[in-house]
């Protein structure tokens, strides 16, 4: 899914402040006190206070009488729900288990939103990287490699409009941080079908990705395995990149999430 660059002229900033409140809760794992939702948020505590009321009575998050500091609530859990069945994760997740299983490595599932890819599943196995990925974790694309094909997908306009809004930073001596020679990459990706990433975000780690499609032939997201460097070889790699394709060829993705 890829995020225009539409700037609304009329948004409501108690809205964008209670969203941001939101993903400030979500991103910290934990409780937060109104004090250090302030400072997060680089709001004055009145505000805080109303934003925290208002999502309050609407059931999305509640008050530890504890400790005074603030959490989801169970409500929250309907959204991904719900969010969930759009996204069609329970077509994806048998064919991602039994990835897993069979080779015993990470499995991931992303989407392209604006500059990143977003985690919408992982699916670990009993020897695999503990990577963190939990779902909304987010990662560059151009260093990706489902980002890498997902992008690879782009119309020349919809990239050249990508690499005009991103710095390509180097994450790793690995990381391809030259338009030209990513633009080129980026071609070979889409001949081949799939893209191969060694160690360009994170030392040690290796991902192998192929675009899935939905049921009017659009690419809407990308599978991969995430894997140690240690454990790679021409051999695998191979075994690897033919699972992902012949499984990629039984998905089909709900088609809102066309990118």
């Amino acid at each position: 899914m890829n995020k225009k660059d539409n700037n609304f002229k009329y948004s409501i900033h108690s809205v964008e402040n209670a969203f941001s409140l939101i993903e400030i809760l979500a991103g910290n794992g934990s409780e937060l006190g109104i004090s250090e939702l302030c400072r997060k948020l680089s709001l004055p505590k009145g505000t805080v206070h109303r934003l925290l009321g208002t999502l309050k009575n609407l059931g999305y998050i509640e008050q530890n009488l504890q400790n005074r500091k603030y959490r989801f609530a169970i409500n929250i859990f309907s959204l991904c729900a719900a969010i969930t069945d759009k996204i069609g994760l329970s077509q994806v997740v048998p064919y991602m288990k039994e990835l897993s299983q069979q080779y015993n490595e990470t499995v991931n599932l992303a989407i392209l939103e604006g500059n990143e890819i977003i985690y919408i599943y992982t699916m670990e196995g009993d020897n695999t990287l503990k990577l963190d990925l939990k779902i909304g974790s987010k990662q560059p694309a151009y260093c990706a490699a489902i980002g890498k094909v997902l992008l690879a997908y782009l119309n020349e306009s919809e990239l050249d409009s990508y690499l005009h809004r991103v710095e390509l930073k180097a994450f790793t001596p690995y990381t391809i941080s030259d338009q030209e020679y990513l633009k080129k990459e980026l071609k070979l990706i889409r001949q081949r079908g799939y893209s191969f990433v060694n160690e360009e975000y994170m030392l040690g780690v290796a991902c192998v990705a192929v675009p899935l499609k939905d049921y009017q032939g659009n690419i809407c997201a990308g599978l991969c395995f995430s894997i140690p460097t240690a454990r790679i070889d021409k051999g695998k790699l191979s075994l690897l990149i033919d699972s992902l394709i012949s499984t990629s060829g039984k998905i089909i993705m709900p088609n809102f999430l066309k990118i």
